[in-house]
């Protein structure tokens, strides 16, 4: 079955500005992402900060279109859509971000924000209410809070919010940017319990997209791992958990408590570092096992069994079940 979302290539550069054209540096955030996501399933990117998967989840959307590469949802590619018709497919994907004070207007009431992406597909005014009511109780809110401000609910309640208003036009697909990154623990796990809900209930497919991997590891049908805009690693979330391959994602378990069986030498830092978007590998000053050629040669994703990926031709391939986490 082909996937509901598919990226082909995927590049997202950003162009620093100045007067003088010679000076001006290209940056590449997203570099040549190819991924699939399977309907009625829950696709994990983790990373960490500034690898490119917030860069990543605007271009899917055309939020801030890609600077090359394809995106394809249900088969149809948005690059070649016009505007209008670009519009209309964006109530099938949605998305969540990770501050909902900066996701809400503070000057309109949340009612108002919940109706806005229905004003825009002219839904009558009685059905907007009726719509509204039930989100709002749907993420566990009252229909009476709807004429309240923003300022006057708490993060939680802000973040049901901004839940209710993706879900508003009724989308197929969503993408939760750190959805509960900025939220005390015990909120962040009713915000989960509550997306877990809302997926079984309207058959949603999420892309989740955080740095916390055991958050990724516990909710993730797959998981995909990006270092500095490129994806290293993806495999099914307990393949990948049982056996971590790519010296990047075995530093990102070490980390973790509990996984200190996995922790490697890291050399000294070397000086030669590959620029984002260059043929090198990125991982390679803080790298255990980089070779002179890793400077030179881009490691292209590679099959190692069961669909397990892996973008490193030195990568730790004799994990038996006796070295597993």
């Amino acid at each position: 079955m082909a996937p509901l979302v598919e990226l082909n290539g995927l590049v997202k550069e950003f162009h620093s500005p100045g007067l003088i054209a010679a000076r001006r540096r290209s940056i590449r955030a997203v570099d040549g992402v190819s991924l699939g996501i399977g309907s009625d399933s829950i696709f994990g990117l983790v990373g960490e900060s500034g690898c490119g998967k917030t860069s990543l989840a605007r271009a899917l959307l055309y939020l801030d279109p890609p600077s090359a590469g394809e995106v394809r949802f249900d088969g149809i590619p948005l690059g070649r859509l016009s505007p209008g018709a670009l519009k209309e497919m964006r109530s099938h994907m949605q998305i969540v971000f990770q501050d909902p004070n900066s996701a809400l207007d503070p000057r309109l009431r949340v009612g108002q924000s919940l109706e806005e992406g229905l004003v825009n597909r002219r839904v009558p005014r009685e059905e907007r209410q009726r719509r509204v009511s039930a989100l709002l109780k749907r993420v566990g809110l009252s229909p009476d809070q709807r004429s309240r401000y923003p300022h006057q609910f708490s993060s939680g309640q802000k973040q049901r919010l901004v839940i209710a208003r993706a879900l508003a036009v009724e989308p197929d697909f969503l993408i939760l940017d750190e959805p509960v990154s900025n939220l005390d623990v015990s909120i962040q796990a009713q915000i989960i319990n509550l997306l877990l809900d809302l997926k079984r209930e309207l058959a949603l497919t999420f892309l989740f997209i955080s740095h916390d991997l055991n958050l990724v590891a516990y909710l993730s049908d797959t998981i995909a791992v990006m270092h500095r805009g490129r994806i290293v690693e993806q495999a099914d979330a307990e393949e990948l958990v049982a056996r971590p391959l790519h010296p990047y994602t075995r530093r990102l378990f070490a980390s973790l408590p509990g996984h200190g069986g996995l922790d490697e030498t890291t050399p000294q830092r070397d000086e030669t570092t590959p620029a984002p978007g260059g043929p090198g590998c990125g991982f390679v000053p803080a790298c255990p096992r980089r070779h002179a050629d890793c400077l030179t040669r881009r490691p292209e994703l590679t099959d190692t069994g069961n669909g397990h990926l892996v973008a490193c031709p030195y990568a730790d391939l004799s994990n038996s079940e006796e070295e597993r986490p």
